[in-house]
């Protein structure tokens, strides 16, 4: 799930803002990764880092397409293939499913614990760090 919903922040939960992005120059265009493809997707502004504002429409657009059944949360199923690990470590309660809550709680200890320049954002190459150390060391 944290995999998934990272690939949201940095892939395909969410790339218009391509425009406004600093390394978007760096590959011919068609050429982004997924991770670059999210990314900008979340950078809705465009100014190549990603708000904490930012992060949460990401994490709510990226939510409501997982909830397939409406409840309110994500069970297991609706993940897919994901780390059960970082699942547990996400469900703060117990009680094998998460909430949105729970999710945006990871999320902004997440966003904190990557902003390495403390500037309330994540530039790419912060969050591609910050995906690694989660996933601990494994991309």
């Amino acid at each position: 799930m944290l995999r998934t919903s990272w690939r949201a922040l940095a892939a395909g939960v969410a790339a218009a803002a391509a425009l406004g992005w600093a390394d978007a120059g760096a590959q011919p265009a068609g050429e982004f990764s997924d991770e670059q493809i999210a990314f900008m997707a979340a950078d809705t502004d465009g100014d190549g880092e990603v708000s904490l504002a930012e992060l949460a429409r990401d994490a709510a657009r990226g939510f409501a397409a997982l909830d397939k059944d409406g409840s309110g949360t994500l069970t297991p199923e609706e993940l897919g293939p994901h780390d059960d690990a970082l699942f547990r470590r996400v469900d703060t309660n117990g009680d094998g499913k998460l909430a949105f809550e729970e999710v945006m709680a990871n999320k902004v200890r997440a966003l904190e614990a990557g902003d390495k320049d403390k500037d309330g954002g994540l530039s790419f190459q912060e969050m591609e760090s910050e995906v690694e150390a989660e996933l601990g060391g494994a991309s």
